[in-house]
């Protein structure tokens, strides 16, 4: 029997170690120091004393890489006021914490609450398929009691990583310096978004503490808990019954109702690794911590993009300027290797002593024969030669290569300006520069032949009248170039200048029927022709085609007065959209900011550009009629 017992007697000593033992969280504490919350230089630290003891500035030195750091001030968490000191407490409450292990929960809160200051704020957040904020913090001891006391719906699932998350969200939005949170589970996590790598990185960048109890059960994982409380500098502590919860929140709770709250100003360089260390007198360890400090943001090297800077750096801008390096050492090499003819007095020089003339090396004469050449090379297209009689029509001084060669070169920057601020179906509205520069040219050839057409009855009256008084046919047309008018002056002139010169008279006069687009002074060369042939009254018979053509000006002018509904029709259809467009962009700049800032947009702009000048066109020939 005594042998008996004297083998089970080290067992049951074994056994009594293992009950008296306490848990991580009452076992013998040490001098500890945390990172809290601050903005460099400003630095905090949480200071954890290994018994209760009041503490002032002159019992400890805080040293940063071995110099005492000045200004120290200490403030202990029984006197926090503000957003100092926080505890957020997260309860599970899944359906495996049904019965006595929620009362117990709370039960314990209710105690660890009890050893907080009256102005230190607290929070609680409780979970199982999804976290919950219970209660928002709030340094009200009567609605902590209150959340505290409500026992919540117990639901299937256990999320602890993503409550950790929303409580971390919590002390951050509250701006809490020394921000704690209490964890309280029976279980492994269950479906969390969150890892547990991401709560541990995530509390570490906001300096808040994890102390997590773990509550035995069937699905208990003590480990994940473990390392969960020792990577967020926290602590933990197990609980083997309901009944020793209360012991464990009640040390947790005296624990933090004891911490000190040590703020300074650092003096340490920027980007430098700082070790900070504490002693406190009557205390033989040392505390230590440590930072980095912050560097200087690196230098930005961005370009700069300015207002143009999608103008410059677009692919057509690129494409347009490539062209037009190309082009200028074209015409470079063309200056220096084409042949220079020598003038005759360029040659008469060499022997005697003249004035230097120009070799044609200058950029004005090596234009002017690329030009020549390029229009000696058109000369043979129809409508190159249409061109330069419209030029010449619309006494434009300016020469038809020259217009020909500012359109090319307006064209190609229009197109490029609508490629690069709206898109590169815009190079569609460039090739409207040729169109507008050929209606201006027409406009100005249209208005004459118009004004030569309505001065031409009264010079025909008085061709007539020249007629019987004895005149010629050809005389007759010189008596009207005294008298007429431009342009009919300079026309008549032309045709007494072709007959002169040995041109049939009804072949000048033909000439001016194409030129003035005038079939009524077709019929005045059908007159010569029979004045020539078989005689008769000619001054009858133009006084007769007077008549004919006063009519048919009656009845052009009846046909504007009842077309110029439609006229003005068309250019309202036509401006008002540009004008509708302009008043919606000052009194709603935002309403159109799609139209010219997508993609799409800048498209349907210049579809709807495009439409609006078909149909001003269509409405043109409508209203044009012809007699």
């Amino acid at each position: 029997m005594s042998r008996r017992w004297f083998l089970l007697a080290p067992l049951a000593l074994f056994a009594a170690v293992l009950t008296a033992a306490p848990s991580s969280a009452g076992a013998k504490r040490q001098l500890r120091l945390t990172e809290a919350r601050a903005t460099f230089p400003d630095r905090a630290f949480i200071l954890t004393l290994p018994s209760d003891r009041s503490l002032s500035a002159g019992q400890l030195v805080v040293r940063e890489n071995g110099d005492p750091v000045s200004d120290l001030t200490v403030l202990p968490a029984s006197a926090a006021e503000g957003n100092q000191f926080g505890v957020v407490l997260v309860i599970d409450t899944s359906d495996s914490m049904k019965g006595k292990p929620i009362d117990a929960a709370l039960g314990a809160a209710q105690l660890f609450v009890g050893h907080r200051s009256a102005s230190q704020k607290v929070a609680v957040v409780t979970f199982n398929n999804k976290p919950e904020v219970a209660l928002p913090f709030t340094s009200d001891s009567g609605k902590i009691l209150e959340a505290l006391a409500h026992r919540p719906s117990l639901v299937y699932g256990t999320h602890i990583y993503d409550a950790l998350n929303e409580s971390i969200s919590l002390l951050r939005d509250a701006n809490i310096s020394a921000g704690s949170i209490v964890l309280l589970s029976d279980g492994s996590d269950t479906g969390s978004k969150a890892s547990r790598a991401d709560v541990a990185a995530a509390a570490k960048k906001a300096h808040v503490r994890v102390f997590s109890v773990g509550l035995r059960s069937k699905r208990f994982n003590g480990a994940a808990l473990r390392s969960l409380a020792t990577a967020a500098s926290g602590g933990y502590s197990e609980a083997t019954s309901t009944q020793d919860l209360a012991r464990i929140y009640d040390q947790l709770g005296t624990e933090l109702g004891h911490e000190y709250l040590l703020q300074y100003r650092s003096f340490a360089g920027l980007g430098s690794k700082v070790r900070v260390s504490v002693q406190v007198k009557g205390i033989s360890n040392t505390a230590r911590s440590g930072y980095a400090a912050p560097a200087l943001p690196p230098p930005s090297l961005q370009s700069y993009h300015g207002a143009g800077h999608n103008f410059w750096g677009s692919s057509f801008t690129m494409l347009v300027f490539s062209v037009a390096v190309v082009g200028l050492l074209v015409l470079a090499f063309a200056a220096i290797l084409l042949p220079r003819r020598r003038t005759l007095q360029r040659r008469m020089a060499e022997f005697v002593s003249l004035a230097q003339a120009s070799d044609g090396r200058n950029i004005g004469a090596f234009s002017e024969r690329m030009l020549g050449s390029t229009e000696k090379s058109l000369e043979g297209t129809r409508w190159w030669t249409r061109f330069v009689e419209e030029v010449e029509l619309a006494e434009i001084k300016m020469k038809p290569a020259h217009i020909a060669m500012w359109t090319l070169l307006a064209t190609v920057i229009v197109m490029w300006l609508f490629a690069v601020v709206f898109t590169y179906a815009a190079l569609l509205l460039g090739l409207l520069v040729p169109f507008i520069v050929w209606g201006v040219i027409r406009r100005k050839v249209e208005r004459k032949r118009t004004l030569f057409a309505e001065q031409l009855p009264d010079n025909l009256a008085v061709l007539a009248s020249a007629i019987r008084a004895g005149h010629s046919f050809v005389g007759a047309l010189s008596v009207v170039v005294d008298d007429a008018p431009e342009p009919a002056r300079a026309e008549f002139r032309r045709v007494v200048a072709d007959e002169q010169l040995g041109l049939p008279l009804e072949s000048a006069l033909e000439v001016v029927v194409e030129r003035m687009k005038n079939d009524d002074l077709g019929q005045v060369a059908l007159v010569a022709v029979l004045q020539r042939e078989t005689g008769g009254s000619t001054a009858e018979v133009l006084e007769r085609v007077v008549e004919t053509v006063r009519e048919r000006q009656e009845l052009r002018r009846l046909i504007r007065t009842l077309t110029a509904a439609g006229r003005f029709s068309r250019w309202v259809v036509s401006f008002l959209p540009v004008a509708l467009i302009a008043i919606i962009a000052i009194i709603a700049p935002d309403y159109l900011k799609p139209l010219f800032t997508h993609t799409s947009g800048r498209v349907l702009i210049v579809f709807a550009a495009l439409l609006v000048i078909c149909g001003s066109l269509v409405i043109k020939r409508i209203v044009d009629i012809k007699v």
